[in-house]
């Protein structure tokens, strides 16, 4: 899967700053998806629009995977997903677990 080296140069610190915090406590990280393609982004949308897919998918065009301004992350633990979704909002990400989507994190308003 595409990793860290996809992402905006301005995001990739925080990324690995991030995948360096769930490492220190064990939790075992995997970035299972980073920049993405408007073909594979629309895939993805599409699967998820039919009902293949439980996974929220934007539009091709209107998610910042598109752009490499976020990544989707997952750890070992739930209770530990939520804590690194509160950690990257303290850094001034946005955490997709607000909006039923888990595993993103993206750059939010501050981290460009």
């Amino acid at each position: 899967m595409d990793g860290i080296e996809t992402l905006d140069p301005g995001l990739r610190p925080y990324a690995a700053a991030l995948l360096d915090v769930a490492n220190s406590y064990g939790l075992r990280p995997t970035i299972t998806s980073a920049f993405r393609s408007v073909e594979r982004q629309r895939d993805l949308y599409t699967k998820w629009r039919s009902g293949a897919s439980t996974i929220p998918a934007a539009p091709p065009g209107r998610s910042l995977h598109n752009y490499g301004h976020a990544f989707d992350l997952v750890v070992a633990d739930p209770d530990g997903q939520q804590w690194l979704g509160l950690v990257w909002e303290h850094w001034g990400g946005r955490w997709g677990g607000r909006f039923d989507d888990p595993i993103h994190f993206d750059t939010g308003a501050v981290i460009r």
